[in-house]
C-alpha cells in the first residue's frame, strides 16, 4: 500500500455521509477544530482517538486503512454526471428522500444489505409505491 493520508480518508468518510465535522467531532467526544486538524495532516491521532472516530463515522478502522477504489476518474466522473441526469428534475422533498435513502444504504456494512424479503417485511411495496419518486432509465 501506497502513503496513506489518514485525514483525507477520515474526511471523505464525512463528507460521504454527508456530516459536518462537528457531527463526528461530538459523537467522537473530540473538539471539532481537532477534527478539521486531523482531515488537514495538521496533526496526528492516536489509535484510541482514531477507534472513537471510526465509530462516529460508523466504518471500521479496515475500512479506514484499506486500499482506495481502482475507481480511474473519468470513471468516477461519468457516474456522477448519470447521477446528475437522474436527479436533476427531482423536488427538494424528492432529493431529501433520496438523501435518506442512500445514507441508509451506506450506513449498511458493505455486503450486508438488507435482502428483499426484509425490504419488504415492512409492508412496503417498493416496486408499486406511489410515494417512491419514479426516476427514468
Amino acid at each position: 500500500m501506497a502513503h496513506m493520508n489518514v485525514g483525507a480518508r477520515i474526511r471523505y468518510f464525512r463528507r460521504l455521509r454527508g456530516l459536518s465535522q462537528e457531527q463526528p467531532a461530538l459523537q467522537a467526544g473530540i473538539n471539532t477544530a481537532f477534527l478539521g486538524h486531523l482531515e488537514r495532516s495538521l496533526k496526528s491521532p492516536t489509535i484510541t482517538t482514531l477507534e472513537k472516530i471510526v465509530k462516529a463515522l460508523n466504518i471500521s478502522l479496515g475500512e479506514l486503512f484499506a486500499d482506495e477504489p481502482d475507481t480511474p476518474i473519468p470513471a468516477r466522473n461519468a457516474a456522477m454526471e448519470r447521477l446528475q441526469l437522474l436527479v436533476r428534475d427531482l423536488s427538494a422533498e424528492q432529493l431529501d428522500r433520496l438523501s435518506d435513502i442512500i445514507q441508509s444504504v451506506l450506513a449498511f456494512p458493505q455486503g450486508a444489505c438488507p435482502s428483499e424479503h426484509d425490504r419488504l417485511g415492512s409492508g412496503i411495496d417498493l416496486h408499486n409505491n406511489p410515494e417512491t419518486p419514479s426516476i427514468p432509465h
